[in-house]
């Protein structure tokens, strides 16, 4: 029996969450009628996605539709239902929200309602879609369902046509972290508030949503376009999956380049992720062996003594702005030091390759790296006597998944990337491939 059962308007939404949930290593069927129930194809499925083909009809008949499909549907081994909305609340949203509420019999079930889809650049903000920025009332995407609210906020259009109590959470609650959004949801699920609107603005605002949710310990149902309820099943389904918790499993990278578009990835990275950062003084690692070690020693303790806080922690270069001060300061160290900059650059990378294997023997709860750039990532898989990486998939252009080969952490996966991956989401990207290769 399925544990996810997803209910869409229509197919192509659909198979559009059917393909994020896939991602997380479930299996998945896309149906559209109960015929496909008996079919071998969909036995032992993890996930079903049903679609109702109700995107044009009236409230009342799109009711009737999904209303007869969860009770179809319903089952004590389910762990996560949701309902597939359109990104731009194109359909009945709230009459088949409603609907799959009522199907489920759980007075107090409380749909969680997340529109935005960060990577169609659709973020919520106060309760208003925003396209690229600017509201969707202002862009070329479908208002159906949005047209009867006046002030076009999602928030008023479940305030005005859904028939339960409806409160939305926005962006300054998220500020007291998970523990105080799980209690805020709790508190507003025992005043007998049946649909929650949220606000999100990235990936990262909809992990701690769904961490949240799940703190909480309420019953829910998921509802948007495809994003939270791949997160939840990330959750709520781990133990179908072969990856790891997510409590006792951490991610370490090093970006150590010198170039202003690494800067750019790096700053993406911490507006989406909670990330912990460290930066490495590389004129430092140029000094003396002494003035090397200390600084070496100095990251990895950093990094370790605050790692129980992250999932994913970095150690970083110092100097990516290739500023002219940078730039003098650097050529004086290469003067004072007689070196050449080959030299300097290979004793560079292979310290941060230092960083990675004492972090690793340090913490040996870390099951994926993340390196940046051809030198850093041979310093990597030469200080933890690796003869290279068995490729697994790709992520991006010019970025890999694989796991090491042979030495002291054979097997460990990881993520690397090219200097050259101009991308500003590439290390966001690679991170969030890595949360769901490892069920985090």
């Amino acid at each position: 029996m399925p544990q996810c059962i997803v209910i869409a308007d229509e197919i192509t939404g659909g198979c559009s969450v059917g393909a994020l949930l896939e991602k997380n290593g479930s299996s998945v069927c896309s149906l559209i009628n109960s015929r496909g129930l008996k079919a071998p194809e969909t036995q032992g499925a993890d996930c079903l996605v049903y679609s109702t083909n109700s995107r044009n009809l009236t409230g009342q008949q799109s009711y009737q539709m999904v209303f007869s499909a969860a009770r179809l549907l319903k089952s004590d081994n389910v762990k996560l239902y949701a309902k597939r909305i359109d990104p731009a609340m194109r359909g009945n949203t709230c009459a088949e929200t409603q609907a799959l509420l009522d199907a489920l019999e759980d007075k107090d079930r409380v749909a969680i309602v997340v529109p935005g889809f960060p990577a169609l650049n659709r973020t919520t903000v106060g309760g208003y879609i925003l396209v690229d920025g600017k509201p969707m009332q202002k862009t070329l995407s479908g208002l159906e369902d949005l047209l009867p609210a006046e002030s076009g906020r999602v928030a008023d259009l479940f305030t005005e046509k859904f028939q339960y109590k409806t409160e939305a959470i926005h962006l300054k609650e998220y500020l007291g972290g998970v523990e105080h959004l799980a209690s805020t949801i709790k508190k507003m699920a025992a005043d007998g508030v049946r649909a929650i609107v949220m606000d999100s603005t990235s990936q990262e605002d909809i992990n701690m949503i769904a961490d949240a949710v799940v703190l909480s310990g309420i019953k829910f149902l998921a509802v948007d376009p495809g994003p939270f309820t791949a997160t939840l099943a990330r959750k709520v389904m781990r133990n179908s999956y072969t990856g790891v918790s997510a409590s006792g499993t951490k991610i370490f990278g090093i970006v150590g380049g010198v170039n202003p578009l690494i800067l750019a990835q790096v700053e993406m990275l911490k507006l989406e992720e909670k990330v912990h950062i460290v930066t490495v003084r590389n004129l430092e690692l140029l000094e003396d062996q002494q003035h090397r070690n200390a600084e070496i020693n100095r990251v990895v303790d950093e990094i370790v003594t605050k790692y129980n806080s992250y999932t994913v922690a970095f150690a970083v270069s110092d100097n990516m702005e290739l500023s002219p001060k940078i730039n003098s300061e650097y050529h004086q160290m290469l003067v004072k030091t007689n070196r050449s900059q080959a030299e300097a650059l290979d004793i560079i990378s292979t310290s941060y390759g230092q960083i990675v294997e004492k972090v690793l023997e340090k913490r040996p709860d870390i099951q994926a790296l993340y390196t940046k750039g051809a030198e850093y990532t041979l310093a990597m898989c030469r200080e933890l006597r690796s003869i290279g990486i068995k490729i697994l998939g790709q992520v991006l252009p010019l970025t890999c998944y694989g796991e090491l080969i042979d030495g002291n952490h054979a097997g460990l996966k990881c993520v690397t990337s090219a200097s050259s991956a101009t991308d500003t989401n590439t290390i966001t990207d690679s991170i969030q491939y890595l949360k769901r290769k490892l069920a985090i």
